[in-house]
């Protein structure tokens, strides 16, 4: 029996660190050994991905020069085709390649054609259209190379391989693995030939990639399918008798290829590999794929930024809750320090969840209250300005003294401080500029506040450590006597709705509205995103998990007169 052999080399690499990245590239090509045919590893694999205006240094494309060198001097052995992707320069520009090896030779390169222009991408800033496609024939068995985006386009369809490979890095979002899967099972069913698609894993600033590297075959169906959120090396054998048989039924394959022919590059490897069924990872959804997301993330900005560890403060609410236990389960009790800072408006019952929360996670619970400190700035601030009254500028001062403490502890010990702020708030601007807004990583910023509900209790069904009553108390940042999130924003569940057909759906106040909305709350939903722009500008990076995330694809002006 005829097959191919494709190690699918699902990669977590770190954006610029090449000597990193290079050995990870070589242990995933070790661990291969002489079991594939083709070793495919994701767009952009030796550098890392988004490089953004890295990319328009001499000195970081040396390096990914001089990485991709030695990469060959260590593969001059080695009989099996490599397939990385990377930036390439040549006299005319730069390119986003991917450069096919074999012996420590480049053999061929493809430059993709179809840059990505959305979100973090921005792709032609930097890299000049290329062909998009390369034809390599393996042993006998043709295989087509070529990127995600191309995919998209008709230079995809093409009659001439019997494998179409592609390689990517596209980000993790909720709902984006299903439009993903279906359109390579689309490619796979249109071209009747197998479809090999390589994904990046791992966390990078405000993008977090989720792995799921996919495997479909001619019949559209799922033969293998890597770990998700995790690395990944997944060997498959693809045999060529049955899609030979299924193309001899098919008149839509004898027709002419409907792009221009491109030379085929031929190889002949000696030996042939074992065969391997296709392993089909298990799926991650709802929450449990979210809460992956936010922990992968979350790991690799602390491992990647080298943090000894995070900090924060645990206030007895539902989102420092959320965030303290999430930050456990990715890094371990031991290096995860909270505060309670309570002021004279804390309730007794916050002090009582706070604690109990830590005593369920198992982390120390440092007490440091605030009214002393608050009392000498109210004092010294009424003595010097005649402000004697109680107004919002003092529940902020609250706020600040809180980041403040957190600060002090980060820059002794080392640790990350992490933002409690959630999309909804962030969205409002229901947060304190330099206050509870301030951190330096934000594992909830694009999850809304309904969100951080489900999340919650998706956790607590793992094991109960989340206080039910945390669960079902009115939120309220407590900053004066009796205070709820409800006096200043609608309830949480209608604020979302309104917040996705806007934000997500992009629908006008008045299409909002004419869903059945009252006027005066989306005017006033409408009016607060506006006007919170200057507050999210200098709030910290967290993860993108959905289609349009503030900072990475919502960018408003500062300045403007139109709602």
């Amino acid at each position: 029996m005829r097959y191919l052999n494709i190690a699918l080399s699902q990669i977590n690499p770190t954006l610029g660190d090449f000597k990193q990245n290079l050995s990870r590239i070589l242990d995933f090509i070790r661990r291969v050994g002489e079991r594939a045919h083709l070793v495919v590893f994701p767009e952009l694999a030796l550098p890392g991905y988004p490089a953004h205006d890295l990319l328009l240094r001499r000195d970081f494309l040396y390096e990914v020069k001089t990485a991709l060198s030695d990469l060959q001097d260590a593969t001059k052995d080695f009989d099996s085709v490599i397939l990385l992707g990377l930036p390439f320069y040549k006299e005319d520009g730069l390119y986003n390649s991917v450069v096919s090896l074999h012996k420590g030779k480049i053999i061929g390169i493809c430059h993709k054609r179809y840059l990505s222009r959305w979100g973090a991408f921005g792709e032609e800033r930097y890299f000049r259209m290329g062909d998009g496609l390369l034809f390599l024939d393996v042993n006998g068995i043709s295989c087509g190379v070529t990127f995600w985006e191309d995919l998209w386009m008709p230079s995809a369809i093409n009659n001439k391989y019997k494998t179409l490979i592609a390689i990517g890095v596209l980000p993790y979002e909720i709902g984006g693995y299903n439009a993903r899967e279906n359109l390579l099972k689309a490619r796979a069913l249109e071209t009747q030939a197998y479809v090999v698609y390589v994904n990046m894993v791992g966390g990078q600033d405000d993008l977090v990639f989720d792995g799921r590297s996919l495997v479909i075959s001619p019949q559209g169906k799922i033969i293998a399918r890597a770990k998700a959120f995790e690395e990944d090396l997944l060997i498959v054998s693809l045999p060529m008798e049955p899609l030979e048989s299924l193309r001899l039924l098919e008149p839509r394959l004898r027709e002419e290829s409907r792009v221009e022919d491109i030379e085929t590059i031929t190889i002949h490897l000696r030996g042939e590999p074992p065969y391997f069924e296709g392993r089909i990872e298990a799926n991650l959804e709802g929450e449990a794929e979210i809460y992956s997301a936010l922990k992968l993330s979350l790991s690799d900005y602390v491992r990647k930024n080298g943090f000894k560890g995070v900090i924060l403060g645990l206030s007895g609410g539902i989102d420092s809750a959320l965030v303290a236990t999430l930050a456990v389960d990715t890094l371990g009790r031991e290096r995860v320090k909270a505060l309670f800072m309570p002021s004279e408006f804390t309730s007794r019952e916050s002090y009582e969840d706070a604690k109990r929360l830590s005593e369920n996670l198992g982390i120390e619970l440092l007490e440091l209250p605030i009214l002393q400190i608050f009392k000498c700035y109210r004092d010294e601030l009424a003595q010097r300005l005649h402000c004697w009254d109680f107004t919002v500028a003092d529940e902020n001062l609250q706020a600040r003294i809180r980041a403040n403490l957190l600060f002090y502890l980060s820059n002794r010990e080392g640790y990350l401080v992490l933002s409690t702020s959630n999309k909804s708030e962030s969205a409002t601007g229901y947060g304190t500029i330099y206050g509870d807004i301030a951190g330096g990583f934000a594992p909830l910023k694009d999850v809304y506040k309904t969100w951080v509900y489900r999340l919650a209790r998706y956790r607590n069904s793992l094991s109960p450590v989340i206080p039910e009553r945390i669960l079902l108390k009115a939120p309220s940042a407590e900053l004066r006597p009796g205070q709820t999130d409800q006096e200043t924003l609608p309830p949480y569940d209608l604020l979302d709705e309104i917040l996705q057909l806007h934000l997500e759906e992009g629908m006008t106040p008045q299409e909002i509205i004419e869903r059945g909305f009252e006027a005066e709350t989306v005017y006033k939903v409408m009016k607060m995103v506006k006007s919170a722009e200057y507050k999210r500008r200098q709030a910290p990076v967290g993860p993108k998990i959905t289609k349009r995330a503030f900072g990475t694809d919502i960018y408003l002006p500062l300045t403007c007169g139109f709602l």
